[in-house]
């Protein structure tokens, strides 16, 4: 069996659409109907790479193992992670609040309550959605947009989902950095772990990318669920979501990351195993799942058109990324199938 090792060799074989033996038949009697990526890895080797489905139907571009697909809320995982590397090197401190970084935040007497640690665990209580209307605004904009909306309750007070407070987690990467916050994770992150086809993308970008099919409600809206009828273009993300990504480069951060590549001995058993170990827990940004008995993190995203996922075992070799250009769960119940065949479970 071929295997596609992260470094020279892969940059001079590049990713070659395969599947490990074991998996083949299983994958292609599971994925009918199935539009995206998968990626299987052990160790810092690819086993399984292998494209499912259209990148864009009108054109009936295919999918490939280097397409680019939306990857929604697992952007925050960057953020987080460029959160960490600031803590690191002295610049932020988990119980910093949010003034002291924002002086300029809209509500600025709840931002004297607010601190890091609530914005990482979705405990703030800021606005809890992400505005259709950012457009192109810069992270600062955002950040007035999302601070001038009510505060949704008191700081600390309970744990709701909140894409506001990853913007503002983004202004704070900003401030502390003195870097825009798509240089700094294009650099710091992106840079690191080798991950050479993600970032942020433009409406003229489409040919790179997956264009992601959703449906529709009565009113032309949307939504999750039902037959496709229209398509998202490429958009600029932010740091709470929307930047792309291959399904090898995410293979690529988790493996950098689970390998000390991006944080150092210390920060990295924080923020695979510390956070997790008492409430709130919030894990920078990466859920923990357990699967046949076997611990995994990851995150995912997901919203009309988009699904991706990613998983990997912080005291094993085992990685998994399911990208999708539908609207959930299609990547997250594939990924989920796919461990637990993987693991044993079922």
């Amino acid at each position: 069996m071929l295997r596609i090792f992260i470094g020279t060799m892969a940059s001079l074989l590049g990713w070659l659409p395969q599947a490990a033996p074991d998996l083949t038949a299983w994958l292609a009697g599971r994925t009918a109907g199935f539009s995206g990526v998968v990626l299987v890895g052990r160790g810092d080797a690819i086993e399984t790479i292998a494209p499912y489905g259209l990148a864009d139907r009108a054109t009936r571009r295919g999918n490939t193992a280097e397409t680019r697909f939306n990857l929604g809320s697992i952007n925050k995982t960057f953020t987080a992670i460029a959160v960490a590397q600031l803590i690191q090197q002295g610049r932020l401190s988990l119980d910093d609040p949010l003034a002291k970084h924002v002086p300029d935040y809209p509500n600025r007497v709840v931002a004297a309550r607010i601190t890091i640690r609530d914005l990482l665990a979705h405990r703030a209580g800021v606005a809890t959605f992400m505005r259709a209307d950012f457009g192109t605004a810069s992270v600062a904009e955002m950040v007035r947009l999302v601070g001038s909306e009510p505060q949704v309750f008191e700081p600390g007070a309970r744990q709701e989902y909140s894409n506001g407070g990853y913007i503002l987690l983004g202004r704070i990467v900003e401030i502390a950095s003195g870097q825009s916050y798509a240089d700094y994770v294009a650099e710091h992150i992106y840079r690191r772990a080798g991950m050479t086809a993600s970032g942020f993308v433009g409406k003229t970008e489409g040919g790179q990318v997956a264009l992601g099919y959703f449906s529709a409600d009565a009113e032309g809206r949307p939504m999750m669920g039902g037959p496709s009828v229209g398509s998202n273009p490429p958009a600029p993300g932010n740091p709470a979501g929307g930047g792309y990504a291959s399904a090898a480069d995410l293979f690529r951060f988790a493996r950098s990351l689970r390998g000390g590549r991006l944080l150092d001995a210390r920060m990295t058993e924080y923020v695979l195993n510390g956070t997790f170990a008492a409430e709130p827990k919030f894990g920078f940004a990466l859920r923990e799942q357990t699967i046949g008995g076997r611990r995994f993190l990851g995150n995912g995203g997901g919203a009309p058109g988009v699904n991706a996922e990613f998983r990997f075992e912080p005291d094993g070799d085992l990685t998994a990324v399911v990208l999708a250009n539908s609207s959930p769960p299609a990547a997250t119940e594939l990924l989920t199938d796919i461990l637990t065949r993987l693991t044993g479970a079922r």
